[in-house]
């Protein structure tokens, strides 16, 4: 087997600052693909000295491992980096033909590797083909239609809540306004919610307002100083102080729903958007597919016994 190495052409190539060396195998992942893989019959088109290296009829050209060497690399680092590269194309192409001639299944190796290249041009035509036969973007009115027929169905599989929460140190000056805030939420009162973010976001160690927001329970549990052991006994109560050393945390629930119970709609919606937006491609595709038939059977290219 023949292999040959050259080596002294980028020892001339030199540019600006030094690369980190991992960049060359994050970059180039020293694929198979970026070498340039001929026919024996085929080389004599190209010259001895364009060849960087040659495993079997695999053939690596000393312009393929310039493209890879990267910028600002210094004449010694393209050096280093070029012959790094190409002592493992050559060692991954060995590997490779004695692949071939050793292992008992490589016919099968082939039928996979063909197949997963007709899927990947498969489905890469047909996301081609989706972008210009989709329709425009899901309605809300169309989700909302979704989930008035299925909202029985569409059940949690978490609690959530809507609320507020704030953290805060248990000496500050603002803790009676907080208190205020919280109450004035908890009978419904909502205008001094404006106040309440002012103080929150730029004062408070920890803030959330999630009041108009569904949102799942994990999210308000994730920040407390003690854990939740029963959901549903801990939500019947609309208001929480709780202390940790010096800070004191505060939360005023507005509403919640269960695990098991109907998601609300503003929970949900994301969920019915990509159910929609699964069901129309589907839809689309399948369209697709019965064109593509009948225009074959019609033509002749495809017959069907």
């Amino acid at each position: 087997m023949y292999i040959s190495l050259r080596f002294c052409i980028f020892a001339a190539m030199k540019r600006k600052n030094n690369p980190n060396v991992n960049w060359l195998k994050r970059h180039i992942g020293l694929s198979l693909t970026l070498s340039l893989t001929l026919l024996l019959g085929c080389k004599d088109k190209i010259s001895d000295s364009q060849i960087a290296a040659q495993v079997g009829n695999s053939v690596l050209l000393i312009n393929e491992v310039k493209m890879q060497i990267p910028l600002g690399a210094t004449g010694a680092d393209s050096l280093a980096f070029a012959k790094e590269y190409i002592d493992e194309w050559v060692d991954q192409h060995l590997m490779y033909e004695q692949g071939l001639r050793n292992l008992q299944d490589i016919d099968q190796l082939n039928r996979r590797a063909d197949e997963y290249r007709q899927t990947l041009i498969t489905e890469s035509y047909e996301n081609e083909l989706l972008k210009s036969r989709l329709s425009s973007e899901i309605s809300d009115e169309e989700c909302q239609t979704f989930y008035n027929q299925y909202s029985k169905l569409i059940r949690l599989d978490q609690p959530v809540i809507q609320g507020v929460f704030i953290k805060m140190s248990a000496n500050s000056s603002k803790l009676s306004d907080v208190r205020r805030w919280m109450k004035e939420l908890n009978d419904g009162k909502t205008d001094c919610i404006e106040e309440f973010d002012q103080y929150g976001l730029y004062r408070a160690a920890d803030y959330d307002n999630f009041f108009d927001t569904w949102v799942g329970l994990y999210r308000l549990a994730d920040k407390l100083p003690e854990t939740i052991i029963d959901a549903a006994s801990f939500l019947k109560c609309k208001t929480y102080e709780m202390k940790d050393n010096d800070d004191i945390y505060l939360f005023v629930i507005k509403d919640y729903r269960l695990m098991g119970e109907p998601a609300p709609y503003e929970f949900a919606k994301q969920d019915i958007y990509e159910i929609l937006v699964a069901q129309r491609r589907k839809a689309v595709i399948k369209t697709l597919y019965n064109e593509l038939r009948e225009d074959g059977l019609k033509s002749g290219f495809v017959r069907i016994n």
